[in-house]
């Protein structure tokens, strides 16, 4: 198996490892709070070392001219599509900003009501 394939399966097994210990009872019933925070700097560390990979890549930084206009067009449109995507999905389920229903919404309110 070549590099690629392994680090497919690696990442594959991750998200399936993920899946099945957040699907456990024990986990789902707790409250995360630093799952958030956790997934952030998760994030953040891995756009900083896909930022280090391109950088160190010569073929990438000699031709950063050539492909840096397309490479604004893509993500603007690539940002732009997944907007449009989220809302029409949003309003298709019928969920609000946050992603509730109808019905969260109103439990919700009581919920304020009564405190």
């Amino acid at each position: 198996m070549q590099y690629m394939d392994l680090s497919l399966l690696l990442y594959i097994g991750m998200l399936a490892l993920g899946v099945f210990v957040g699907s456990r009872k024990s986990v789902r019933s707790r409250e995360l709070p630093w799952l958030g925070r956790l997934q952030t700097v998760a994030l953040i560390a891995l756009i900083a070392v896909l930022g280090v990979e391109i950088g160190a890549d010569d073929k990438v930084i000699s031709s950063l001219g050539e492909i840096g206009f397309s490479a604004l067009v893509i993500t603007i449109f690539a940002l732009a599509g997944s907007l449009l995507a989220v809302t029409l999905v949003r309003r298709l389920l019928g969920l609000d900003k946050q992603g509730r229903t109808p019905s969260q919404r109103e439990a919700d309110k009581e919920e304020v009501k009564k405190a």
